[in-house]
C-alpha cells in the first residue's frame, strides 16, 4: 500500500511517498482504509524527531483520520466492514500512522462518524476535538462560568470555544487581528487582540469580574501571566509546555492541568453528537493531497492561517468545507471550496 514515510527523520521533504506492506487486524482491532488524515504539529513535530513518540525510522506519522472499516480482527463488535468511521491514534508509541492508505487500530480508538461530515471535514476533528473535550472536562466550568481560551482561533482552539459555548460556558478569545471574523463566526462572547497589552485585564472586565478558568494553547507564557485575572481557586489549563511564574497559582489555590490527548471511542461519540446537534462543525483551511504534503508541513511549522490543514488520502475531490454562522447553532453552515498548495 501507499504511505507517506519517513525513513531519515528531519526537514519537510523527508516525508516520502512510497509503498509499505499493508496491515492485517490482530485481535481486537481493525484495519481502515483511509480517505482523509488531519495534518498537526505533532505530525511535524515527530517527523523531525521521534524520540519524544518512542519509535524508531521507517515510521509513518498522522494521528487522526477518517475512513471506512476494510477488516476486522477477532472480538470487534461495535463496527462492521464498510462502516464510516473517524478515530484517533496515540501520538506517542505509535509507529504507523494515518498518512498511508490502511491503518491498523484498536477498537476503542474508532467510532462512527457523523454522516453529516464528509470525510474531509471528519477528519479535522477526533484530534484537536478529543484534545477540547477532554481539556474543558479538566476545568470542571459550570454553565455561566467564564474562560480565556489563548489561541482561539487554532485547530483546537476552533473546536474548544464551540463545545465551551455548548456548554454555556461564557468565551473570551484571543487571536490576530486577521482571524477576528473567525472567532464571532464561532460565536465567542468576547473577543480580544493577542498583541494587546491589556489584553488579561479587558477579558476580566468584559466577563463581569475574575475569569473561573483559562486555556492556553499557544504557550509563550501565557498561562503563567493570566494567573492574576483567574479568582481564587479557579482553574487553568495548557496542552504545551509550561513556562512562567506559577507562584500565583500557589498562592491563590488554582489548579493546573496539563492536557495531552487520550483516543477513546467515548469521546468521539460525545464530539459527533455535538456535530449532530449542529453545535460543532470544523474549520477546515486547507486540504492536501499527498503530492504536497511538505509544503503543508512547511505551513504549518510557520502558524500561519487558522483552523485545520487536512490531507486526502481517497475520495471524491470535491468536498465542501464547512464553517459555522455565527451565534447560530443549529444553522446551515456556509460553504468555501478546499484550496491546494
Amino acid at each position: 500500500m501507499r504511505a507517506l514515510v519517513v525513513h531519515e527523520p528531519g526537514e519537510a521533504e523527508c516525508l516520502r511517498l512510497g509503498e509499505i506492506g499493508a496491515p492485517r487486524p490482530r485481535p481486537g482491532h481493525v484495519v481502515v482504509r483511509v480517505e482523509a488524515a488531519g495534518v498537526n504539529p505533532v505530525d511535524a513535530s515527530n517527523r523531525a524527531d521521534p524520540t519524544w513518540a518512542g519509535i524508531d525510522p521507517p515510521y509513518v506519522v498522522g494521528y487522526e483520520l477518517a475512513g471506512v472499516v476494510a477488516s476486522l480482527g477477532e472480538g470487534v463488535s461495535s463496527v462492521a466492514v464498510g462502516d464510516g468511521v473517524w478515530g484517533l491514534l496515540p501520538v506517542r508509541g505509535t509507529r504507523w500512522g494515518a498518512y498511508a492508505e490502511l491503518v491498523e487500530m484498536r477498537e476503542g480508538w474508532i467510532a462512527r462518524r457523523p454522516p453529516a461530515l464528509a470525510a474531509v471535514e471528519a477528519a479535522a476533528i477526533p484530534l484537536a476535538g478529543s484534545t477540547a473535550l477532554q481539556l474543558l472536562d479538566r476545568l470542571g466550568l459550570a454553565e455561566g462560568d467564564s474562560l480565556l481560551v489563548h489561541g482561539a482561533a487554532g485547530g483546537v482552539g476552533s473546536l474548544l470555544v464551540q463545545l465551551a459555548a455548548m456548554q454555556g460556558v461564557r468565551v473570551a478569545g484571543s487571536a490576530g487581528r486577521a482571524r477576528r471574523e473567525l472567532l464571532a463566526a464561532l460565536g465567542v462572547e468576547v473577543i480580544l487582540d493577542r498583541e494587546d497589552a491589556g489584553l488579561f485585564t479587558a477579558a476580566r472586565e468584559r466577563l463581569g469580574g475574575p475569569l473561573d478558568g483559562v486555556a492556553d494553547l499557544v504557550g509563550q507564557g501565557l498561562l503563567a501571566r493570566s494567573l492574576p485575572d483567574v479568582r481564587e481557586g479557579g482553574q487553568a489549563a495548557s496542552i504545551v509546555e509550561l513556562s512562567g511564574d506559577y507562584e500565583e497559582a500557589v498562592d491563590r489555590n488554582i489548579t493546573l492541568h496539563g492536557v495531552l490527548v487520550r483516543p477513546s471511542a467515548a469521546t468521539l461519540d460525545r464530539l459527533a453528537a455535538a456535530v449532530e446537534a449542529g453545535a460543532l462543525r470544523p474549520v477546515v483551511d486547507e486540504v492536501v493531497e499527498p503530492e504536497s504534503i511538505a509544503a503543508a508541513h512547511r505551513r504549518l511549522e510557520t502558524g500561519h492561517g487558522q483552523g485545520r490543514l487536512v490531507l486526502r488520502i481517497a475520495g471524491e475531490r470535491s468536498s465542501r468545507i464547512r464553517i459555522p454562522r455565527p451565534n447560530k447553532v443549529g444553522t446551515s453552515p456556509v460553504t468555501r471550496k478546499p484550496t491546494r498548495s
